[in-house]
This record gives structure tokens, C-alpha cells and sequence, in this order.
């Protein structure tokens, strides 16, 4: 008899709404032999609620690394097995990457489902990265180590995503506010659930009380990219300084054009007005 293969199959669970587990993920759960889980309890309960009963095996950032050659030594036997988190897409600031890094390298085979995560509803809602966003995850605990890689993300062009759990978002827009300065943000909280909430602000107006921020729930924040600065160019100015430094009218025109990044046909529009 043919021995079965083995697999994970990485499902994503719902971020609130017990509504939005997917069929492939229903159908993945009762096939498994054992169901790895970020907090077995809590998995329990989603379990329970779709009528699916399986071993359950704790699997989080604490034990991931050493749980991991377990399950694979499980793989290579021929077992199925689920990898689910508390909620939403697994390796993605959840536990699951080491996994996917394991199985690749030992060359075992898994599936990704889609599904519900809360990135991708949080920046639909704020309606501000038009397609192009950087997520981020969560920042560091420690204020300098956070600032750090905010520093390094001061430039950057296009909304930042963040998560957050309500314990330190105001460390986190007061680290936001000191080293981005006070730009557009869009908290948003408990998303799919009851009490779900969008808040639309900035920084500033958090920071002195201007606007409530519920401090209850976890949080996805988007922050709007770095607007980049408008460089006012005179450009017959320009033109004359390099002319005055003996450079021929057509020289100057190339030089201008490529230092500021403009069309040369433009910059040569403006030397014709230049005696």
C-alpha cells in the first residue's frame, strides 16, 4: 500500500466574525490529523463552534523552533496536519514562518489558504495607500529600538501599516509624532467584530487630547507616507549662473536639465529667453 504523503496546510481563521472562515479552511481543518495552534484554547472555541474535533498541539512563538522538527518528523510519517493562529493569515506577524522555512528546506510539502487578514481590511477601510502600502508588523517594545527603524522609515513614500495592541498604542503615536512629525493616521480597531471602529486624525490631535482614542482592542494603524517636498527651481537663473561660469548656452541647458531632473526640452524653452 502506498504511503500516504504528508503536509501542512497554513489556514487562515477569522479576525473576528466567525462568519469569514473560508470553505477550503473548513474542509483543511476536518481532514487534519492533528491542528497546530497558536492557544489551543482559543482554537478550541472556533473548533467547537464548526462542530470539528482533533487533537490540538500548541504551536507559538515560544515553542516554534523546537516544535518544529516534531512536525516534521509528523510530515514525514504521512500525517496532514493544520497550522492555524488566534487569528487571521498564520506567518504574518503570527507564528508560521519558521515552518514554511523548514518545509522548503527539507523539501516536505504544504499549502497556504487564502483568507481573512487584518493588513488588507484595515487598509481598504482607510482608503489612503491607493495600492501601494509598506506593512510593517509590529514596531519594537523599547522606545529607542522603536524610533530606530521609524527613522529609518521617514522617507518613505507610501502609507506605513503597523499593529498594535492597546496597551502601547499611545507609546506608539507618541513615537510616531516625535520622529515622523504630525501626519494623517487612521486607527483601525476590533475590526469585523461588534464594536468595530475606523478613526480618521492625526498624531497631534491624539497626543493632546483633541480626539478620543478607545484604548480597548487590538489596532491596525496606517500613517500616511512621506509627502515629498516641491522644489521651487528657477530655472533662467540657473542657466545664467552656469553661462556666467563659461559654459555655452547648450551646455548649460544639458547641465540644468540633469542636475533638477527636468525635460531639456522645458529647460531650452527658457534659455530662449535668455539674451
Amino acid at each position: 500500500m502506498e504511503k500516504k504523503q504528508g503536509r501542512v496546510i497554513f489556514c487562515p481563521t477569522p479576525i473576528g466574525n466567525l462568519g469569514d472562515i473560508s470553505l477550503r479552511t473548513i474542509k483543511a481543518l476536518r481532514a487534519a490529523d492533528r491542528i497546530l495552534c497558536e492557544d489551543t484554547r482559543h482554537s478550541g472555541l472556533l473548533l467547537k463552534h464548526l462542530g470539528i474535533s482533533k487533537p490540538l498541539v500548541s504551536y507559538h512563538d515560544h515553542n516554534e523552533k523546537s516544535r518544529t522538527q516534531e512536525v516534521l518528523n509528523w510530515v514525514r510519517e504521512g500525517q496532514s496536519l493544520a497550522l492555524v493562529t488566534d487569528a487571521g493569515m498564520p506567518g504574518v506577524s503570527d507564528p508560521g514562518g519558521v515552518l514554511i522555512g523548514a518545509l522548503q528546506a527539507e523539501g516536505l510539502a504544504y499549502e497556504v489558504l487564502p483568507g481573512p487578514t487584518a493588513v488588507t481590511t484595515a487598509v481598504v477601510h482607510g482608503n489612503m495607500a491607493q495600492g501601494r502600502y509598506l506593512f510593517w508588523g509590529f514596531l519594537p517594545a523599547k522606545k529607542g529600538e522603536r524610533d530606530r527603524a521609524l527613522e529609518g522609515l521617514k522617507a518613505c513614500p507610501v502609507p506605513l501599516v503597523f499593529y498594535e495592541g492597546p496597551h502601547r498604542i499611545m507609546d506608539l503615536v507618541a513615537s510616531l509624532h516625535e520622529v515622523l512629525g504630525d501626519r494623517e493616521v487612521v486607527f483601525a480597531r476590533e475590526l469585523t467584530k461588534k464594536f468595530e471602529e475606523i478613526l480618521r486624525t492625526r498624531t497631534g490631535a491624539v497626543l493632546d487630547g483633541s480626539v478620543d482614542l478607545r484604548l480597548q482592542g487590538e489596532f491596525v494603524v496606517l500613517v500616511e507616507g512621506a509627502q515629498e517636498e516641491v522644489q521651487e527651481i528657477d530655472i533662467r537663473a540657473a542657466l545664467r549662473e552656469r553661462m556666467a561660469g563659461g559654459m555655452k548656452k547648450s551646455q548649460a541647458v544639458k547641465e540644468v536639465a540633469k542636475t533638477y531632473k527636468l525635460a531639456k526640452n522645458q529647460v531650452y524653452q527658457e534659455s530662449l529667453e535668455i539674451e
